[in-house]
């Protein structure tokens, strides 16, 4: 372990800068043993046993002066004579700093590692000097966690420390196989929508239109009616006012039972849903004064087979909204099955009839 002399801090083998205060470790630094890691003393080897028929061996002189601090007596030391070289070695040399080479093998980075910019090798977080180079960690590039897909199935990217990838060069790599994608997938879709799941899927995309989409709503071209009394003419039930109504006769030569009104398209539509107005007129004492239907009967005529479908109306003077999704539709006719308060002169009345249809 290196300790730093000038900020006290331990720094690992290896280290050429410190980690705290960035000096260079090998002036500043000093080599030092954790008590931890000390090593134990070796144990003592038995002495060896002397054989008293074998000559002693005869006494080193030198062995004898290093035991003794290199001098010996036989030769006295020269005070002064070695200390000018020793003056002379102590002083600090110029050291010319060399960056460090970038390593280009692989290595498995540590996720929240910062990579030197300077030589490239990864650094504990907590560092804020390279400690391979000293170089500055400040804007360092942080290895971030993989995707959680790619850690599901083991296939995290290792790269060289101190590499970059291109920019453009993984879009480049797949953008064939995305184009491949794309075309299969419309062909798929084509075959789908040619193919007998047509109606399915058709349905569905109706849904969603409906869902998100809001109706646009239709006005009649033609109209037509069972009976009229008086001047309240069929047409008065589409055109947008609800102070005029259509009113059916009670009595007369065009009085019906179950009197009706028809409303033509321009063209077929794809109807989904209609609002009614029932009554004579939106103020409540005028509404409640007149006749009003209760429960009529829809027939929308198409290009087959014509939807029939009956809805009980509520006694107020107010829009009521009904469902009814019908394609190629091409006309609409309202009979009125049971009305309320019927006068003398007329049977039941209806101030408006709004259609809407899909975008």
């Amino acid at each position: 372990m290196i300790l730093c002399n000038d900020c006290g801090e331990q720094n690992q083998e290896g280290t050429v800068f410190c980690a705290r205060c960035g000096v260079f470790l090998e002036w500043e630094g000093e080599h030092v043993t954790p008590v931890a890691a000390a090593a134990k003393p070796a144990a003592l080897a038995p002495p060896p046993v002397e054989n008293p028929l074998l000559p002693l061996p005869a006494p080193d002189p030198a062995a004898s002066r290093r035991d003794r601090g290199g001098v010996s007596e036989a030769e006295p030391r020269e005070v002064g004579a070695s200390e000018p070289e020793a003056v002379v070695s102590r002083q600090p040399q110029a050291v010319r700093r060399k960056m460090a080479r970038r390593s280009r093998s692989p290595v498995i980075v540590p996720t929240g590692s910062r990579v030197c910019g300077g030589c490239g090798m990864p650094n504990e977080a907590s560092r804020r000097f390279c400690a391979k180079c000293g170089f500055s960690l400040i804007d360092a590039q942080v290895i971030r966690k993989a995707p959680w897909w790619r850690r599901v199935t083991g296939r995290e990217r290792v790269y060289a420390a101190g590499t970059r990838i291109r920019p453009g060069t993984g879009r480049r790599k797949f953008r064939g196989a995305t184009r491949v994608g794309v075309v299969l997938a419309l062909l798929a879709g084509g075959g789908v929508l040619a193919g007998p799941q047509r109606g399915l899927v058709m349905d569905g995309v109706h849904k969603v239109q409906d869902q998100f989409a809001e109706p646009l709503q239709v006005r009649p071209m033609a109209s037509k009616a069972s009976g009229v009394a008086g001047k309240q003419e069929a047409q008065l039930a589409f055109d947008g006012a609800r102070n005029t109504y259509w009113g059916a006769p009670r009595t007369g030569k065009t009085a019906k039972p179950v009197p009706w009104v028809t409303a033509g398209f321009r063209s077929p539509i794809n109807l989904t849903a209609f609002t009614i107005y029932a009554g004579v007129a939106p103020e409540t004492p005028k509404y409640v004064a007149g006749p009003r239907p209760a429960e009529i009967e829809v027939t929308v005529i198409t290009g087959g087979e014509p939807v029939i479908q009956r809805f009980t109306l509520k006694d107020v003077p107010a829009k009521q909204e009904f469902k009814l999704k019908v394609d190629d539709a091409r006309a609409v006719q309202v009979a009125v099955v049971r009305t309320i308060a019927p006068t003398r002169s007329t049977l039941t009345a209806i101030a408006e009839l709004e259609f809407f249809a899909r975008r």
